[in-house]
C-alpha cells in the first residue's frame, strides 16, 4: 500500500458488488473491551492537560500531539459512545471535543496542526486534510451525543476548507495546506466526505455545491490510469487506502440520496478494485487481506469501508475489518498493556509512524471502536 499503482489492467468490474477474494475463518475479538482498554492506555501519553506525540514527550521541539497524531483518539471515543451509550462515555466525548478546541486558530478561522495556535501568532501553514479529519471527528461527536455545538464545529471546519482550500485559479482541486504546494488526495477525500455528511445533516445548498465540485474534479482530474481509484496527488500514480474509502462512501451517499445516480456504480467499482486488484499484495503478487501499512491510515480505511459495507449490505467489508481487528487484538497489545504493535506483527511499514507514537494506540483503539459499532 502506498506504492505505485500495480493493477496490471485487472479491473473486476463485472463482480463489483461481491468481491471474489475469499477471507479465512476468524476468532472474533471483544471489540468494545479492546477499544476501552486501548483508550485507557493512551493516558500514558497525557501531559499538561493534553497528550504527547511520543510516549514520555521524548522527541522534538514540538512535543505535544499534533492534530493528525491525536484525531483518531477523538474518533475512538466518539465510536465507543455510539456503540455503547452511557453517562461516562458521553462525558468522555465532551471532554475530547472541548480539548480539541485548542487546535482552533481564531485568526485564520481553521484548525491548526499544533495545539495552542489560538490567538494572533503566525504559527505555520494550516492543512486542509487536517481540517477534514478534525471536522469528521466533530461530526461523529455530534452523532454520538446529539449536541448541536459539535455539528457547528464540524461546519466551521468545512467552511474554512471551502473558502480557502479550493484551487480557484489553477484548475481546481484542494490544496494540501495554506501555502499551496500541491493538490492533496487526502484533503480531497476527507473534505468531500465531511461536506457530504454535513449536507445530509443540515441541508445547506452551498455545501452540496462544493461537494459536487469536489467529486467532479476527483473523477476527472485525480484518477489513476487504468482504474477508478483516486490518487495521492494528481501528478503521481500513487494510491493510498485512506484516500479511497472516504471518497467511496461519499459518492455512495450522494447517489443513494438522489444526487448523481451514476456515483453508486462509480463507488462500487472503486470498492471492488480496492478489494480484488489489491491495495496490498503478498510476495506472489496476489491481493491479500492483511493491512500492514500503518494503523492510522488503515484504521481510516476500515472505518469508512465498514460504513460503506453496512449501507450497501456487502458483508465483505465487515469480514475484512474483523479479520484485521482480531489480528490487532492478538498482536497490538504489548507486555506493557499498550497498543504499540502493528496489527499483524512485525514492523509498521510507513516511515511516518515511529515507535511509541500516540497515533498507533489511538488508531488501533479507533478500529476496535468502529468494529464495536458495526458488529452490534
Amino acid at each position: 500500500m502506498g506504492g505505485e499503482l500495480g493493477l496490471g489492467g485487472f479491473l473486476p468490474f463485472t463482480s463489483w458488488l461481491r468481491p471474489t477474494l475469499e477471507l479465512p475463518e476468524r476468532a472474533p475479538a471483544r471489540y468494545l473491551r479492546d477499544a476501552e482498554r486501548g483508550v485507557a492506555g493512551t493516558f500514558r501519553w497525557r501531559h499538561d492537560g493534553w497528550f504527547c506525540e511520543f510516549l514520555h514527550c521524548a522527541h522534538g521541539p514540538y512535543p505535544m500531539a499534533t492534530l493528525w497524531g491525536a484525531v483518531n483518539l477523538f474518533e475512538a471515543v466518539d465510536a465507543i459512545q455510539i456503540a455503547s451509550p452511557s453517562r461516562a462515555h458521553r462525558a468522555a466525548v465532551r471532554f475530547y471535543a472541548v480539548k480539541n478546541e485548542r487546535f482552533w486558530n481564531r485568526r485564520e478561522r481553521g484548525y491548526a496542526p499544533y495545539p495552542g495556535s489560538r490567538g494572533t501568532e503566525a504559527g505555520g501553514p494550516i492543512f486542509f486534510d487536517d481540517d477534514g479529519w478534525e471536522g469528521l471527528a466533530y461530526y461523529e461527536a455530534y452523532e454520538a451525543n446529539h449536541e448541536r455545538r459539535w455539528l457547528g464545529f464540524a461546519q466551521r471546519a468545512f467552511r474554512f476548507i471551502a473558502t480557502h482550500g479550493w484551487a480557484k485559479r489553477d484548475g481546481g482541486g484542494i490544496w494540501w495546506n495554506t501555502t499551496h504546494p500541491y493538490r492533496s488526495g487526502p484533503a480531497l477525500a476527507a473534505d468531500t466526505l465531511l461536506g457530504t455528511l454535513l449536507f445530509l445533516a443540515d441541508g445547506r445548498d452551498w455545501q452540496l455545491r462544493d461537494v459536487e465540485k469536489f467529486v467532479a474534479w476527483a473523477n476527472t482530474r485525480d484518477v489513476a490510469r487504468g482504474s477508478h481509484l483516486w490518487l495521492e496527488r494528481p501528478s503521481r500514480q500513487t494510491v493510498q487506502d485512506y484516500i479511497e474509502a472516504p471518497l467511496i462512501y461519499a459518492e455512495y451517499l450522494l447517489c443513494s440520496h438522489g444526487y448523481g445516480p451514476g456515483l453508486c456504480e462509480r463507488a462500487g467499482r472503486a470498492a471492488a478494485t480496492v478489494a480484488e486488484a489489491g491495495m496490498h499484495r503478498n510476495r506472489f503478487g496476489e491481493p491479500e487481506y492483511e493491512y500492514r501499512w500503518g494503523p492510522q491510515y488503515d484504521a481510516v480505511f476500515m472505518q469508512w469501508m465498514l460504513a460503506y459495507g453496512a449501507a450497501t449490505h456487502v458483508t465483505f467489508w465487515q469480514q475484512l475489518a474483523e479479520l484485521n481487528g482480531d489480528a490487532a487484538d492478538e498482536h497490538g497489545f504489548k507486555r506493557s498493556g499498550l497498543l504499540l504493535g502493528s496489527w499483524w506483527g512485525g514492523p509498521i511499514q510507513t516511515r511516518e509512524t515511529k515507535p511509541n507514537m500516540l497515533r498507533t494506540p489511538a488508531s488501533t483503539a479507533s478500529l476496535f471502536a468502529w468494529l464495536a459499532v458495526y458488529s452490534r
